[in-house]
């Protein structure tokens, strides 16, 4: 039997499928806590139109190498107790991005500057 891969607290993203559209952005509020939220047009495979409703969960800051070329690329807090760190990485040609999730270090502050928009696509 095949070992399984463990993908626990690590992800990636990728470049959106021509189909998926971000139309609106906002808050919702859930039993009295505010959560960021953004809508996507989206649409099933079978060509049915759908409205996807995502949840913001943190924040992306540009990361100082500090001359360390395996760093990541962007991190930011996760919650009060977590740390997401971002790589920009290429595959075919094509920009996608990984992800790992690890415990906040003692110490451990925020960038002071954000991510600015206009700097993605990578």
């Amino acid at each position: 039997m095949a070992e399984q891969y463990d993908d626990t607290n690590r992800g990636a993203a990728f470049t959106p499928f021509p189909t998926q559209q971000m139309i609106l952005q906002g808050k919702l509020n859930v039993e009295g806590a505010d959560k960021k939220v953004m809508l996507v047009r989206d649409q099933t495979r079978d060509g049915k139109p759908i409205i996807e409703m995502y949840e913001k969960i943190g924040v992306f800051f540009d990361n100082d190498k500090k001359g360390n070329e395996s760093a990541p690329d962007y991190s930011g807090p996760l919650g009060d107790d977590k740390r997401l760190a971002g790589w920009k990485k290429m595959k075919d040609g094509k920009p996608y991005m990984s992800f790992q999730i690890s415990d906040k270090q003692q110490g451990q502050q925020s960038a002071s500057s954000p991510l600015q928009e206009d700097s993605i696509p990578f």
